[in-house]
């Protein structure tokens, strides 16, 4: 740790709690330019300050006074949200990816993930994407045909993907994912933020996933607003396409009277949202633009489209693999928990709140209170060999 104070780190802390340097001044009774002389090292905070600031932004002390001896970059950040969301919103999730990231790479020195593959032979050549083929070809190199998707988390954590969950009270953040290279090693991560439900959350994944295949090699804040949104619809696209593979979703459909009841026993196999699969079964040319706006005239007259129905009784999917990871870790007796987070902050200086590593991980905050015990196991005396 360092004895002189961090800046960089202190407009992290603000960022990450949504704060602006007027507010962060206003609490710390200082003047902003001040607040700004101290995230531009060009003025330390008192001691007093100092420790106002940890109770302020929730930051041990220990993090203000570090500098990062890691190399981060990220390549570009894929945010599936609403028009109304803020750089202000995205900042707190950015930063936990960045965090997740790191605990991955300590991780990755004692536990066996899935590798993560480049798919580069399914990214399309030209404009013209063949959403089935590619879909298709990518669900039968997992495994899974043309099979309903249990749950997206899963099948992208198996791909070698980094799933976080994202607690941040923010509900303008669907999902967002990302390419980062730390210390040479590339990672692909997806952010789920506030999907509002598990059906949802399905088809959030499925987009992300379609940026890792279809737009790895772009630059998201580098295109247009055009680009941009024509870069979503695509995501869209592979998203329906994924998750209700054409044949055996237009089988289904086929075989019923299209009408809301008998969608929702097709919500419950595929595990997809009633939008969807109208919107799914109206690109395939099977439910007509009429029959389309009738469903959704129904729906809203029925105070059916948010939430819809089974929403609010089917919990939504959790990430596993950082979880699994640590609790490996310590049922095998390599570290304990609280030598896991000792390690983690000291070996890249990321003194993080505990709370906070514990929502990058999905874990409960004790774990990391976790030490082995010595237990006393005594036995009573054999009284038969005393008496003879």
């Amino acid at each position: 740790m360092n004895s002189s104070f961090n800046g960089k780190r202190l407009k992290e802390a603000r960022l990450y709690n949504k704060m602006s340097i007027t507010e962060l001044a206003e609490q710390l009774n200082i003047s902003k330019q001040m607040i700004s002389k101290y995230e531009n090292g060009m003025a330390d905070p008192t001691a007093e300050k100092s420790l106002k600031l940890n109770g302020i932004l929730g930051f041990p002390r220990e993090f203000f006074y570090c500098e990062e001896n890691f190399d981060f970059e990220s390549k570009g950040t894929f945010f599936r949200s609403r028009l109304t969301a803020t750089k202000k919103s995205k900042i707190p999730a950015e930063y936990l990816l960045k965090y997740s990231i790191i605990v991955r790479d300590f991780l990755d020195q004692y536990v066996e993930f899935p590798k993560l593959i480049n798919y580069e032979d399914l990214a399309p050549i030209s404009n013209d994407i063949n959403y089935e083929k590619i879909t298709m070809q990518l669900r039968n190199d997992m495994g899974i045909d043309d099979d309903p998707i249990e749950d997206m988390l899963e099948v992208v954590e198996l791909m070698g993907i980094i799933a976080v969950k994202f607690g941040y009270d923010e509900d303008k953040v669907d999902a967002f994912s990302a390419t980062t290279v730390l210390n040479g090693k590339s990672y692909f991560s997806i952010v789920t933020g506030n999907p509002r439900s598990f059906f949802r959350q399905q088809f959030s994944i499925a987009h992300e996933l379609g940026h890792w295949i279809l737009h790895n090699d772009y630059v998201p804040e580098e295109l247009s607003k055009e680009e941009y949104k024509e870069m979503e619809k695509e995501a869209n696209s592979f998203a329906s396409a994924f998750l209700l593979p054409k044949e055996k979703f237009s089988k289904d459909l086929k075989n019923i009277v299209i009408n809301i009841d008998n969608l929702l026993t097709l919500k419950k196999k595929w595990n997809v949202s009633l939008a969807a699969m109208i919107e799914r079964g109206h690109q395939l040319g099977i439910i007509s633009i009429q029959e389309k706006t009738k469903l959704y005239r129904y729906m809203s007259y029925h105070n059916l489209r948010n939430p819809e129905p089974l929403d609010r009784d089917t919990p939504c999917s959790e990430p596993l693999a950082l979880s699994q990871a640590i609790e490996l870790l310590i049922d095998e007796k390599v570290m304990e928990g609280s030598e896991i987070k000792r390690r983690i902050m000291e070996d890249y200086n990321l003194y993080i709140p505990q709370s906070m590593l514990a929502e990058v991980c999905n874990v409960s905050e004790s774990i990391f209170n976790h030490k082995n015990k010595l237990e006393l196991n005594l036995r009573m005396k054999s009284f038969s060999k005393m008496n003879e």
